[in-house]
């Protein structure tokens, strides 16, 4: 994300400088959230139009993308290797499967990755403007869950035509999503913070985020996980996202409410832990860039 001075949504009211202020002035991260969110809702269409513009086919990247690692990974997990998802041996059942997890994990990666430099990519934002950063990484949060949105559209349907029904557990997607926002925005911000200050973080990241991968049930189910590694499914959010996703989407069940409300502490946790380690050193942005 490259906001240039111009570019930058202004800042003009009286409220606007008032939220814009620092942490004493915006005691709960949510209030802060609810203060910026028109700024918020233009500037992730803006991000989201933006990363497509002048490419051929344009906003048809987010749904190819996540379509092109499916056939691999069907062909190389389903096809090769014979892995299974449930009783249901066929490769379109395992297509289902692996997409859901695919959706989930693609929008949480891309936006963990890109968070690591969003503030070294608005310099003037952080040295010449009146401009309430904590808006950065919640943009890049929930720009790739605008992705994501697409792709879960299309995969319900594929769902309700493989199944030949609807079912009313799709209902409580909404609640796993939410979770998944506070987890990512948690992350973002903490991330976002670290970035400037320690440059090489982001080769970390995209080193843990493909170990990461590998450790969450995206392409293989959680049984699948042998006795002494099945508290990894426990502490680690996204295999927990990933698979009540996959129970109110593909089996026509509500999510798996203790592990629902573990991740959802997780979540919540890392949400205002990094919201306030974010405007603690905020103030330092401008002197270390």
């Amino acid at each position: 994300m490259t906001l240039t001075l111009e570019e930058a949504p202004a800042i003009s009211t009286h409220e606007d400088l008032l939220a814009a202020e620092p942490v004493e002035h915006s005691v709960e991260p949510i209030s802060s959230l609810l203060n910026h969110t028109t700024l918020v809702k233009m500037m992730v269409m803006r991000d989201f139009k933006g990363r497509y513009r002048g490419s051929l086919l344009g906003a048809l990247w987010p749904l190819i993308h996540p379509v092109g690692h499916l056939l691999l990974y069907t062909f190389v997990f389903c096809i090769v290797l014979k892995v299974r998802f449930g009783a249901d041996a066929s490769t379109s059942n395992f297509s289902l499967y692996l997409m859901s997890g695919l959706l989930a994990w693609g929008a949480i990666s891309e936006s963990i990755a890109r968070s690591t430099t969003c503030i070294l990519e608005v310099p003037n934002l952080v040295k010449r403007v009146v401009f309430p950063l904590e808006v950065i990484p919640i943009v890049v949060a929930l720009s790739s869950v605008t992705t994501q949105v697409g792709g879960m559209l299309i995969l319900i349907a594929c769902a309700i035509v493989y199944q030949g029904a609807i079912h009313a557990s799709l209902l409580f997607i909404p609640a796993i999503a939410f979770s998944q926002i506070l987890f990512t925005t948690g992350i973002c911000w903490l991330l976002g913070s670290l970035g400037v200050y320690v440059r090489d973080i982001r080769h970390l990241v995209t080193l843990g985020l493909s170990v990461w991968m590998y450790m969450t049930p995206i392409v293989y189910p959680a049984s699948a996980l042998p006795e002494n590694l099945k508290f990894l499914v426990w502490i680690n959010p996204v295999a927990g996202i990933v698979t009540d996703y996959r129970r109110v989407i593909l089996e026509n069940k509500s999510p798996d409410f203790t592990m629902y409300a573990f991740y959802t502490a997780i979540a919540v946790v890392f949400f205002f832990s990094g919201y306030y380690f974010f405007m603690k050193t905020k103030r330092s942005f401008a002197d270390v860039m």
